[in-house]
């Protein structure tokens, strides 16, 4: 897929990958399982995501699925998982300022999106709209995000993530 550098992973893409079983699982598995063959780390996430992956299998008991969940997110080399910091949480605000209606955790992976310079947001919330710009004014000075594209995991989109590599 042209111009696609690097893709935030949102928390309902794990648990499509993993939870479900159908076409849209599988092809998940293989981009994912593509992104292990890489020398640098084509996906990330936050570690909200660990936190929203587990509330499921900690309600229903399931231990192998909590086991999975963490060794996923805190024991791999094909996936940079960031730590919510202030500046995370300060651009979250201001995406909330500019998009009214986001909601607070999907501001906080878009905001961890946008500053580990992420391309595209890949992601089955339709809460989640089709791009973000952050512009943040303070102090008499303007600072430009750059634009944050949301990908949907349809069969066009996967099919040409994985023909395309990640540039």
């Amino acid at each position: 897929m042209q111009g696609v550098s690097r893709i935030y992973l949102d928390t309902n893409i794990f648990i499509m990958a993993f939870e479900r079983r159908d076409e849209t699982s599988d092809r998940l598995a293989q981009l994912l399982a593509a992104g292990d063959a890489d020398a640098e780390p084509r996906f990330v996430t936050s570690e909200l995501t660990l936190s929203e992956l587990l509330v499921t299998p900690y309600r229903q008991n399931d231990d192998s699925l909590i086991d999975v969940y963490e060794g996923l997110i805190l024991t791999n080399s094909w996936l940079e998982v960031l730590p919510i910091v202030p500046p995370t949480l300060r651009y979250a605000a201001v995406l909330r300022s500019q998009y009214g209606s986001l909601k607070l955790p999907d501001a906080i992976h878009l905001s961890t999106a946008i500053g580990a310079n992420c391309s595209h947001v890949l992601t089955d919330d339709r809460g989640i709209k089709d791009e973000y710009r952050l512009t943040h004014r303070r102090y008499g000075r303007t600072t430009e995000a750059r634009p944050l594209t949301v990908l949907r995991p349809d069969e066009p989109t996967l099919s040409s993530l994985l023909k395309n590599p990640v540039e």
